[in-house]
Parts: structure tokens; C-alpha cells; sequence
């Protein structure tokens, strides 16, 4: 509904998006078949209710230790490094609707078994096919994304992507803890089966046989320069993921310890996405207008060291006060992040950039958990990831100078 909304705003003519004022400086100009497939976006998040509360699940409900929610949560992100690379790949290769339409109902059956599973290896062996499911259209829709929108119009068609997902997460968090601590933990696994099936119908609805991808065009500046850009800001990103998702592994445990219930778990959860929508509204002009190594350097920087203090919360009151400040470090580096990738991306192979790039996501996810591991609870785990996300903020702003002083050429994006 959000999205429907937006659209309509931004269809008016040219003329009439001046007059249309904040709503168009932010949403402004984006073609219709943007919007409606973040519609379908909108939709599936608002079955993403599994994945932030596996561990809490996992812990709480089928009793497994620390060390075996580890495992599973590692399995998890075995599966979900293999997705992101597999995804981008069809997305050049089949095509976009498809590959969205067969991951998204991939997805929905793993989310099913999963949830009806019993015993620890059965338990490990679902996890690793919802991590193969999970968000491999991810790199489908930001190549279609990128295939129709170019320059400034791009980073903020990715920053309405990020926040459309953010919005309806917010109302999937708190529905959440509500099925949760009401009928169960097994209507989560329901519901992200469903939502994952209605984003696959609207997909093939939505997208053409053949998705838009551009043929091969030649990607503008050193081919060299790019591509060093390209897997040095791809070792950031790994290390801000890494850092970032303690809060789905670790950090549940440490709220469930002080006390936090289901639904005080899915209230603290959806500040997230809360924080998300108030910071990218306010502030997504500075956001999509500022060099993007610059923004994603400060995001990272402020998500080691924000998620430092939630992680030593001594009490729910703690964290809730906390938890605002990394989510506005996670909002500069992830709406910055994407147009970065689709400017250095050659236009032809933007599915395989996107799948590499998206990959850290599953790497973190299995060395976040064995990091969260040999930890054992210490505070040492949350004093680590603040001194990573300030080293890793270091290495973006090298990046940046050495950007500008070699003139290595963004095609496109934040940055050019």
C-alpha cells in the first residue's frame, strides 16, 4: 500500500513533481514498472519474520544450547553464501523473473520444512536449504533495477528499494512477536512461505519473459581500477555484515537473557526498521547526493561501535535506547552500498557483481555465528566488532582518495 501510494505521487508529470515538492525530491522520476515491483518487494517482507528470530527461536522454543544454535545458524549461512553468487548468475543468465519466481518459491518450501522439522542434524540440514532460498532474488532485483535508471535517479531507486523493504519488515517484526508469543512460532514459518510465493506471482505478473538486462556494453573508466574497487569495497562489505549480524546471532540471546519476551523481541526488533524509515526520509537526499565510499564508510564505523553498546546492555531498556544508533550507521552503508556495485558493475554482468557482493552476506552469516561461538558470551565479541567497523570506516576512506587521485572512473552512482 505504501508503495501504491508513492506511485501515484511520483507518476504526475515533470512539471508537476516540482510542485509536488519533498514527496518528489525523494521519489521523483523512477519508471512505473520500479514501483511495481516494489510492490511485490513490499509484499514478501512483510513475511520476513523468520529470519531475525531463528535464533530466539531456536533457543527459546526448541531449547537448543549457544554453542548448537551456532551450528544451525551456520548452516543457515552456508546456504545463503552459496544463494547470492547462484542468484546473480541466473539473473544474467535466465533472465530476471525467472530467477526471482524459482528462488522465491524455493524459498517458501524451505521456510516449510524448516518450521516442521524435529532433532538437531534434521534442523541443520533445513537451515542450509532456507540459506539457499533466502534472498537469492536479491541480486534480480537490484540488476533490474539498475538495468532501468541511470545516475542520481539510481542511487535513489536504490534507496527506495532499501527503504520499501525496511518499511514492511517494520510491521513483519511486530506481527511477529505477536504470532510468536500468540499461536506460535510454527505461523512464522507459514507466513514467510506465503509472502515468498505472492512476491513470486507478482514477479511473473510484473517482470517481461526476458528481463531488460542490457547486452554487452563497455563499462567506462580502467577496467583495472574497477574491478580492485570493486573486491576491496566487497572486503568491507564482509566485514560490515560480519559485524552487523551479531544482532540476528548473538545479540538475541543477550536480550533474552536480560528478560526480553517474544513481543518485547519483535518491539525491539522493529525499531529497526523504524529507525531505518525516519533516517532514510530525513536524510536521503545527503544520503544519494554525498560520494558513496564516504557514506558507507561512516555507516560502518557507526554500526561497530552503536552495536558495541547494545551488545552490553545490562537490561530491554538499554538496548532499546541503543539500538537506534547502529541502525542509522546500517541505513548510510546500505543505501549507499548498492549504487557503489551498480557503477562499477559492467553493464552486461551486473547479476555476477551483485551475486559476489550479496555472498558477503551469506560468508558473514557463517563466520558470525563461529565468531559468536568461541566467543562464549564475552564481552570481547561486541568490543571487537566496534574496533572492525572503525577500521573497516578507515579502509573505505582510502578507497575514496585513492578514487579521486587516480581518477578511476565510476560508471555511474553516488561516488562518480
Amino acid at each position: 500500500m505504501i508503495t501504491t501510494v508513492i506511485a501515484q505521487v511520483t507518476s504526475t508529470p515533470d512539471g508537476a513533481l516540482e510542485a509536488a515538492g519533498w514527496w518528489a525530491r525523494r521519489f521523483g522520476g523512477l519508471p512505473g514498472v520500479f514501483w511495481r515491483l516494489m510492490i511485490g518487494v513490499g509484499a514478501a517482507r512483510l513475511g520476513f519474520v523468520v529470519v531475525p528470530f531463528l535464533a530466539f527461536w531456536l533457543a527459546f522454543s526448541q531449547h537448543y544450547t549457544p554453542m548448537q544454535v551456532g551450528w544451525v545458524m551456520t548452516a543457515f549461512g552456508t546456504g545463503w553464501m552459496i544463494a547470492m553468487p547462484l542468484g546473480g548468475w541466473l539473473a544474467d543468465r535466465i533472465g530476471r523473473r525467472a530467477t526471482i519466481t524459482t528462488t522465491a518459491i524455493g524459498a517458501a518450501g524451505g521456510y516449510l520444512i524448516l518450521g516442521g522439522v524435529h532433532g538437531l542434524t534434521a534442523t541443520i540440514a533445513a537451515a542450509v536449504l532456507v540459506g539457499i532460498g533466502f534472498d537469492a532474488y536479491r541480486p534480480a532485483i537490484q540488476s533490474a533495477v539498475a538495468d532501468t535508471t541511470t545516475g542520481t535517479s539510481r542511487s535513489q531507486a536504490m534507496a527506495v528499494l532499501y527503504l520499501t523493504m525496511n518499511l514492511s519488515r517494520l510491521v513483519a517484526c511486530t506481527l511477529g512477536g505477536l504470532l510468536a508469543s500468540g499461536p506460535g512460532f510454527r505461523w512464522l514459518f507459514i507466513a514467510n512461505a506465503a509472502a515468498n510465493l505472492l512476491l513470486a506471482a507478482v514477479a511473473w505478473r510484473v517482470l517481461p519473459e526476458r528481463a531488460s538486462q542490457p547486452t554487452h556494453v563497455p563499462h567506462s573508466g580502467s577496467p583495472v581500477a574497477a574491478s580492485r574497487m570493486f573486491f576491496g569495497f566487497t572486503a568491507i562489505t564482509l566485514v560490515f555484515y560480519t559485524v552487523h549480524m551479531q544482532s540476528m546471532v548473538a545479540l538475541p540471546v543477550v536480550l533474552g537473557h536480560t528478560g526480553a519476551t517474544p513481543t518485547v523481541y519483535g518491539l525491539l526488533l522493529a525499531l529497526d526498521p523504524l529507525v531505518v524509515a525516519v533516517v532514510q526520509v530525513t536524510a536521503q537526499q545527503w544520503l544519494t547526493r554525498t560520494p558513496g565510499l564516504l557514506v558507507s564508510g561512516l555507516g560502518v564505523a557507526i554500526v561497530g561501535t552503536g552495536l558495541a553498546l547494545t551488545g552490553l546492555s545490562p537490561s530491554v531498556g538499554w538496548a532499546a535506547a541503543t539500538i537506534p544508533i547502529w541502525v542509522a550507521g546500517e541505513v548510510a552503508f546500505l543505501t549507499a552500498a548498492p549504487a557503489v556495485i551498480a557503477g562499477l558493475a559492467p553493464a552486461h554482468q551486473r547479476g555476477r557483481y551483485f551475486g559476489i557482493w550479496g555472498a558477503t552476506q551469506g560468508t558473514a552469516a557463517v563466520a558470525a555465528p563461529l565468531l559468536a561461538t568461541m566467543a562464549a558470551g564475552s564481552d570481547l565479541l561486541w568490543i571487537g566488532g566496534g574496533l572492525a567497523g572503525l577500521a573497516a570506516a578507515a579502509a573505505c576512506l582510502a578507497l575514496h582518495h585513492r578514487h579521486r587521485t587516480s581518477h578511476a572512473a565510476f560508471a555511474e552512482g553516488p561516488a562518480a
